[in-house]
């Protein structure tokens, strides 16, 4: 039997999710109630692996789906008959259990956290993150809405605008003995993987690639590249530091980043992103993403070092937990998250791209933690596939197209270093800041 999170009482739980995704009904937001959702909450039994369900949509809401259809957890519909059926789905519910993750909190806690490995997920409809269901859900309530009670659409309020925010984690400033380690070890390995392939060339291609990155002596301090890029652009990023004042271990000097922020040249770049225009928040040790009190004496020094506040963060290696991460970054004093994404995959990891205040299945509310999805990085475009750069901006353009089509929110992380030759990752980068200039306007 599968272990069960209890899912808030109904009111509680629709009034969740119609705070959490306002930006849908801001005007008559009441009104949304009263649309003749079915409820499923009496008799759910969630099972693991999460499997989804295609819903056919009518000709008037075909437009919010994808092929005329949406898809929802199989919990959401009715057991016996036509299970396609839109009117005996539980909309709400399912809006609920995709945004919240519900499923990989069970298995969360069953098996422990996967922390942001898509792959751990065994038997799971990778579905579910191909698409910012959730936002098309909202959609589709606001043409029921007009539909069924003969209202504008706009009665609602207007769609909200589209926002691609960007952000960069600050793993190195210099190329460190730690990273070549690493990056070296990744190309080997899609060398393997090519050669297993049979594509020979590639394979070569990334043993090579490999091998210099081991032991060329580039200069990674691109900062001052970057900025200018993005003012030329018009845009606004968030850079998030490490700060930690420990002595190293073995385990902190292979995964944590190596540079101080209290060292002057570091100092000096912290105060110029501000004076930029940017915002500065906090990229968290390898094991800080379960303890408040680590969480709060990095973000006190990073604050020391800024002269500033710091309000948000993004976990290093997307290290997370859905039970004990938000609630030891509350505990921190924390605000803004992005954290939730894959390491091993692009996609809407809670089918979803928006900024809202996740539910706390502890203390049963909403946290005070509130989270931006991310979407896309730039390691799942070289490291995790194997993309000319044609296609690349094609890969790019899928989740940037998906966040647009469903007015959504979402952040989009380029890890600095990656301007280097010893990477050659720049020219997506390029592509990606001209679609944020281009839509961000």
């Amino acid at each position: 039997m599968t272990p069960e999170i209890k899912l808030p009482d109904r009111e509680i739980l629709i009034s969740h999710v119609v705070s959490s995704l306002d930006e849908y009904w801001r005007e008559n937001t009441e009104l949304i109630l009263n649309l003749p959702i079915q409820n499923r909450q009496n008799s759910f039994k969630l099972s693991i692996p999460l499997k989804m369900i295609p819903i056919n949509l009518p000709n008037w809401g075909s437009s919010c789906g994808v092929k005329n259809q949406i898809l929802v957890p199989q919990e959401c519909v009715k057991i016996y008959g036509d299970s396609n059926d839109w009117r005996e789905v539980d909309w709400w519910l399912a809006i609920f259990l995709m945004l919240e993750g519900w499923h990989e909190r069970t298995w969360e806690k069953i098996h422990g956290s996967i922390h942001s490995y898509s792959y751990k997920l065994k038997g799971w409809d990778s579905r579910v993150w191909d698409r910012a269901w959730v936002n098309r859900i909202c959609l589709f309530l606001r043409n029921w809405y007009s539909k069924h009670f003969n209202k504008d659409n706009h009665f609602l309020g207007d769609l909200p605008k589209p926002e691609l925010m960007l952000s960069h984690d600050v793993d190195a400033v210099c190329k460190t003995h730690p990273i070549r380690i690493k990056q070296s070890v990744f190309h080997f390995f899609n060398s393997l993987k090519l050669l297993l392939q049979f594509r020979i060339s590639q394979s070569v291609s990334k043993l090579v690639k490999g091998i210099k990155f081991l032991f060329s002596n580039e200069d990674w301090w691109v900062f001052d590249k970057l900025l200018k890029m993005e003012k030329d652009e018009g845009i606004s990023a968030v850079y998030h530091f490490y700060s930690d004042n420990r002595s190293k271990n073995f385990k902190r000097w292979l995964m944590d980043p190596l540079y101080d922020v209290k060292d002057n040249r570091v100092n000096a770049l912290l105060k110029k992103i501000v004076d930029a225009g940017h915002e500065v928040g906090l990229h968290p040790t390898y094991d800080a993403w379960n303890d408040s009190k680590l969480l709060r004496q990095q973000k006190e020094i990073l604050e020391e070092s800024l002269g500033l506040h710091v309000a948000c963060c993004r976990q290093h290696w997307l290290r997370f937990s859905w039970n004990n991460t938000w609630q030891s970054q509350a505990e921190a004093g924390l605000q803004q998250d992005s954290t939730l994404m894959f390491n091993d995959r692009s996609g809407f990891r809670n089918s979803c791209a928006t900024n809202w205040k996740p539910w706390d299945q502890i203390k049963r509310e909403s946290h005070s933690v509130s989270c931006l999805t991310s979407v896309i990085m730039d390691s799942h475009l070289y490291d995790y596939s194997h993309l000319n750069e044609d296609e690349r901006y094609k890969f790019i353009r899928i989740w940037i197209d998906e966040c647009l089509a469903v007015c959504g929110q979402t952040s989009l992380l380029w890890h600095p270093q990656t301007l280097a030759d010893d990477y050659g990752w720049k020219k997506s980068l390029v592509f990606l800041l001209d679609i944020i200039k281009k839509n961000n306007v």
